[in-house]
């Protein structure tokens, strides 16, 4: 891993690639019964890294989510739209 010198406060900054995070994410996943300090020892980063990384959603996740989110508001689109034109044509009727 890619280590900036300790800040200020003691703490250390790490640079991951995206391929490196993913690798992270995916051990965690295979290993769910190890604990985030075992695998960020594994991996020579911190806890907290490997706490940000698994908390983090993949993009496919985010874009499973959208298109769940679009496909409501088009059938609620499509309900009101429904509703708009039976209303006009019962008033056609009168």
């Amino acid at each position: 891993m890619y280590e900036k010198k300790n800040n200020p406060i003691g703490r250390k900054n790490y640079y991951l690639t995206i391929e490196q995070k993913q690798e992270i994410k995916d051990y965690v996943i295979a290993h769910p019964e190890l604990s985030q300090e075992k695998i960020a020892a594994h991996f020579g980063v911190s806890r907290t890294i490997i706490s940000n990384i698994h908390r983090t959603p993949d993009k496919y996740e985010l874009y499973e989510k959208k298109i769940s989110e679009l496909t409501n508001q088009l059938n609620k689109a499509a309900d009101n739209i429904f509703k708009l034109q039976n209303e006009i044509l019962r008033l056609k009727r009168k």
